[in-house]
């Protein structure tokens, strides 16, 4: 009885901790629309197109946080709490870097078609 109570209470903790993980990955993937919109806008009120490098770093950012919690969630569908924690923070690291390097490391020139 005390196993299966020790069980159940292990797979409570590690469904706690993949539900605040799911929430930092939603804010990643709000952030990868909220980008999209902000650059349709841009682009809009330039009067020029999203180049395809463009469109691919939006969609970059907006389902590698996606993909990368899908992964980690299929990695640690039979871990207890610690190596799912170690896992999950590692995929939210990544998707955290990739987001950065989206924002800050793709220059306008490459993400606008002025031709």
């Amino acid at each position: 009885m005390a196993s299966t109570l020790e069980k159940s209470s292990r797979k409570l903790g590690t469904w706690i901790l993949i539900g605040i993980f799911a929430l930092f990955f939603a804010y990643d993937v709000w952030e990868g629309i909220g980008n999209f919109l902000g650059i349709q806008a841009q682009s809009l009120s330039l009067g020029i197109g999203i180049s395809a490098f463009g469109w691919a770093a939006i969609l970059i950012g907006i389902f590698a946080p996606i993909a990368l919690f899908l992964g980690a969630l299929l990695i640690t569908r039979s871990k207890s709490v610690g190596p799912t924690l170690a896992i999950f923070f590692v995929a939210l690291t990544i998707s955290a870097v990739i987001g950065v390097d989206l924002a800050l490391g793709t220059n306008a020139f490459l993400v606008f078609s002025v031709s």
